[in-house]
């Protein structure tokens, strides 16, 4: 099972590696071709993308299995990206716009099925050990993609990084491939098979409260995500306005966020599961977002703003996301396959579809306060605080963990 699980974790080195050419490629490039102020509509489409995206995985998932489904979803969204690459060739910036929604949007489908996979092969106590480096694996591919992507971006120029992420997916893909066949292939009840309840399942989270709670705090905390995202974007395109010299920027500054992250994974995240109750893991990470959120409401500026996107890009990649993988363990395999699909990646996007339309909204009924950014990310902080207690309460009365 270590064995599998390492795999599955180095093939996770590549995809994030590939992730992170793409996400600062297509931001950069997104920006290029429309304003900072588009942004938000851009993030507006991407709910529809994932609906799309996650029913297509369903259906998948029910007619050839949880391997096949992981290999055609890097397949298809390699073959994306070289599209995306020729339309961009010929000077459609519409392409810029789709290229945008659709990075959005597949990482988060295919990183779900790797925590699928995980949490289906490891037992409880087992999660609590490997989950950290798990993660730190993957944060080492991000690592490397964003110190290549600072290196070499102004001599290759954005467009060619389109197409070497899509080149990672094939080493991804077949050190998966691997660890499936290391591991075994989870394999559903009788009454889950082929999809019988349905290709999404989505009664689990009325039946399921503790996936209920995660997909409310997903949403929460995405919402803060999303304020910090567009605070620091609008505030980078005015500090930096060269196409590649910004793409330089993110990618350096991504680099950062998978330093801390990383460090935080192998160091930290494995004596805290081990040591540290779920409950109060979860709860202290939102609050050290209210503190974030207040210091960037008192001194706005490119470095509070950037300090507030990395703590919370850093602990969600690490802690948050380790410690909340350790509660999907003990259920079924439609909760870990299918229900998490839309507890986890849908809620992660609807959720920035929604803050991005409501902002939207705003900016088109007269200007936005630069300090409303902040003062609802501290807002939300706190809510997301308070979703924090019944979420693992649930938890903490059947487990003691």
């Amino acid at each position: 099972m270590a064995k599998a699980v390492f795999l599955a974790g180095l093939s996770a080195t590549f995809l994030f590696c590939g992730y992170e050419f793409i996400r600062s490629t297509a931001e950069s490039i997104f920006l290029a071709n429309f304003s900072a102020e588009s942004k938000p509509y851009a993030l507006s489409c991407v709910p529809v993308m994932m609906l799309l995206l996650i029913y297509f995985y369903g259906r998948l998932l029910s007619a050839a299995g949880s391997a096949r489904a992981m290999v055609w979803s890097m397949l298809a969204s390699a073959a994306v990206f070289i599209a995306s690459f020729f339309c961009l060739k010929t000077g459609n910036k519409w392409a810029a716009f789709f290229l945008f929604i659709f990075k959005e949007s597949y990482v988060v489908i295919i990183s779900e099925q790797y925590w699928s996979f995980i949490n289906s092969t490891l037992r409880d106590e087992e999660g609590k050990i490997f989950n950290g480096p798990v993660t730190g694996l993957g944060a080492l591919g991000s690592l490397i993609g964003g110190f290549l992507l600072s290196r070499f971006v102004v001599a290759f120029h954005s467009e060619s990084f389109i197409l070497f992420s899509a080149a990672a997916f094939f080493p991804a893909l077949i050190l998966f491939w691997f660890a499936y066949k290391q591991g075994g292939e989870p394999v559903p009840s009788p009454a889950e098979a082929h999809g019988k309840k349905g290709h999404l399942h989505l009664s689990i989270l009325k039946e399921n409260r503790t996936v209920l709670y995660i997909a409310l705090i997903i949403f929460t905390a995405q919402v803060v995500s999303t304020l910090l995202d567009l605070r620091f974007t609008h505030l980078a395109r005015e500090f930096l306005p060269e196409k590649d010299l910004r793409t330089a920027f993110f990618g350096s500054f991504w680099m950062k966020v998978n330093i801390f992250s990383f460090s935080m994974q192998f160091l930290l995240a494995p004596l805290l599961l081990r040591y540290i109750k779920t409950r109060w893991i979860q709860v202290a990470i939102p609050l050290v977002h209210v503190c974030a959120c207040a210091y960037l409401l008192a001194a706005p500026g490119i470095f509070s703003a950037g300090l507030a996107y990395l703590l919370f890009k850093g602990l969600d990649y690490s802690i948050f996301r380790a410690s909340k993988e350790t509660l999907y363990i003990p259920f079924s395999y439609d909760t870990r396959y299918r229900a998490k699909q839309v507890a986890d990646a849908f809620s992660y996007r609807f959720s920035k579809g929604v803050t991005s339309v409501v902002l939207s909204a705003a900016t088109a009924a007269g200007s936005m306060p630069a300090a409303a950014y902040a003062g609802a990310a501290v807002l939300f902080s706190g809510i997301w605080t308070a979703i924090a207690f019944p979420l693992t309460a649930v938890r903490d009365k059947v487990t003691g963990n």
